[in-house]
């Protein structure tokens, strides 16, 4: 026979448990999107978010980097730290940006105004009762992608004034922020 305490107590247990695994998955859910967030600069797969680049000559390149999202700024930056990983990797010091084109797909628009809250109220014999809903979206929004490409010329020596990049001050200062970021 189990006595009331010992009810109590089994039901307190069973209550704990469930907040440890509760717990737990917040936990894992919040870690993961943090490592999601910090993976954005990788190489794509097919079709997914990350860079590409494609030898046009032997010191001639076009990288392009997508993300989903209309993160112009981030785009760009990972392009720009993919041609500078590109120009030490080929052996060379600097890199001059030829062209350079960012666009965004499926862009929301700005000025695009929410819709009203739509309230209902509903009389009966004990009073009225009001309910404010917003209207049914659209489940077909496509998704956001930024594109940010650029045609390179790398070199070695003395680096040229116009639209030039030092590759290893850009690779050093993208290491930098990874490490500050994972402390």
């Amino acid at each position: 026979m189990i006595n009331v305490n010992s009810t109590k107590i089994i039901g307190y247990l069973q209550k704990m448990f469930e907040m440890k695994v509760i717990t737990s998955i917040l936990f894992i859910t919040v870690l993961s999107g943090c490592t999601s967030q910090q993976s954005a600069y990788r190489a794509a797969k097919g079709e997914g978010s990350g860079y590409k680049d494609v030898a046009l000559a032997e010191n001639h390149y076009r990288v392009q980097f997508k993300i989903n999202g209309p993160a112009r700024r981030a785009a760009q930056k990972y392009a720009l730290v993919r041609a500078s990983e590109l120009t030490i990797a080929q052996g060379y010091d600097w890199f001059v940006v030829e062209k350079r084109t960012l666009r965004t797909l499926n862009e929301p628009d700005p000025f695009e105004s929410t819709p009203s809250p739509i309230a209902t109220r509903n009389c009966g014999l004990l009073g009225c009762r009001t309910q404010t809903q917003l209207p049914a979206q659209p489940m077909d929004v496509p998704d956001t992608e930024t594109f940010a490409t650029m045609e390179i010329r790398m070199g070695r020596g003395v680096r040229p004034e116009k639209e030039s990049y030092d590759a290893r001050e850009i690779w050093e200062a993208q290491q930098k922020e990874n490490n500050a970021q994972s402390q």
